[in-house]
């Protein structure tokens, strides 16, 4: 069963105060966690789309745009807070939901691709196609694997250190990843989403997180 992912509804991050720090995050927290569950859900449709139907799809894609169009509230909250005179354990807190915050905006980017990917192959989508159009379609698309085993925009595992000294590959964890593209045969470019890489804040207030080039036993499709 497809689930949808919870929105904002019922907190309002616009003129909260400190006091309320441990209450936004467990909020943001609810969220990144319903996010990641529907990752999780969406992710076998990825190779039976068939069993989506168009309102599922639109209805998830319609939530999560509505979490992104949201977001610039809850980074400005954070800057807010980040902003005043704190103390080691205040500003501890407010770390905790500013990397909350860049973690539950990583997933919207992810679950989006994910949508935008299956909106193409709901059951109306189907039902539109002759069997001679879905026979040549599930053959170029295994040529299409074949030639190309992570399509730009796919979710993926990645082999990533979390600290910048560890060279040791072999004991990389396998983090959350989008990839960015096919940069020569058998390497791909993929950003490594975790909240604790995150590198700072572009222009728009998203968080920035690592590009890294590896080959296709360092990369898994989720």
């Amino acid at each position: 069963m497809v689930m949808v992912a919870a929105g904002t509804a019922g907190a309002n991050p616009s003129g909260a105060r400190l006091a309320d720090v441990d209450m936004m995050t467990a909020v943001v927290l609810e969220q990144l966690g319903a996010n990641r569950d529907q990752v999780r859900t969406l992710e076998p449709a990825r190779r039976a789309p068939h069993l989506l139907d168009d309102h599922t799809v639109e209805r998830i894609k319609q939530v999560i745009r509505q979490q992104r169009d949201h977001m610039w509230l809850w980074v400005e909250t954070g800057e807010r807070w980040q902003a005043q005179d704190l103390t080691a354990a205040e500003a501890a807190k407010v770390d905790q939901y500013v990397a909350a915050v860049e973690a539950s905006a990583a997933s919207n980017t992810v679950i989006l691709a994910l949508a935008d990917e299956l909106a193409a192959g709901t059951i109306e989508a189907a039902l539109a196609k002759s069997d001679l159009e879905l026979g040549v379609e599930a053959l170029a698309g295994a040529l299409a694997r074949q030639a190309n085993p992570f399509p730009d925009a796919s979710p993926v595992r990645v082999r990533y250190p979390l600290t910048a000294g560890d060279t040791d590959e072999t004991w990389w964890p396998w983090l959350m990843g989008l990839v960015v593209g096919r940069v020569a045969p058998g390497e791909w470019d993929v950003v490594v989403i975790d909240d604790r890489l995150v590198e700072g804040l572009d222009a728009g207030g998203n968080p920035v997180y690592p590009v890294c080039r590896r080959a296709a036993e360092a990369i898994r499709l989720q």
